[in-house]
């Protein structure tokens, strides 16, 4: 992808200078549209390029990252304790009697 990106930006760079030429050939030197073409692919092409090697740099920066998160010991935290007995010990309740209130509102 990074490569799609840099090949564009070539293209856009040196289709912006061609057409800009072309264009003051076509219109008989009207130096503007010219010019407005060479900055236009000059930008365009440089945007390009510049996502193509920030796209690079993002990938290898996540191929060392997964190596590193592959040589790290597992954390001891990874583990679940076992469960045990999971039931209730209600033998404290067993006398517990509830008093009724009439303070509800």
């Amino acid at each position: 992808m990074s490569k799609l990106f840099k090949t564009l930006g070539a293209v856009w760079f040196i289709g912006g200078f061609i057409g800009g030429v072309i264009i003051h050939i076509i219109m008989e030197g009207n130096w503007l549209t010219g010019i407005v073409w060479l900055i236009g692919g000059a930008i365009l092409g440089a945007l390009f390029y510049t996502v193509g090697e920030i796209h690079e740099i993002v990938w290898e920066n996540h191929a060392l990252l997964r190596e590193v998160l592959h040589r790290l010991p597992p954390e001891p935290g990874d583990k679940k304790p076992p469960l045990g007995n999971s039931r209730a010990n209600l033998s404290a309740l067993k006398d517990y009697k509830m008093n009724a209130k009439d303070d509800q509102r």
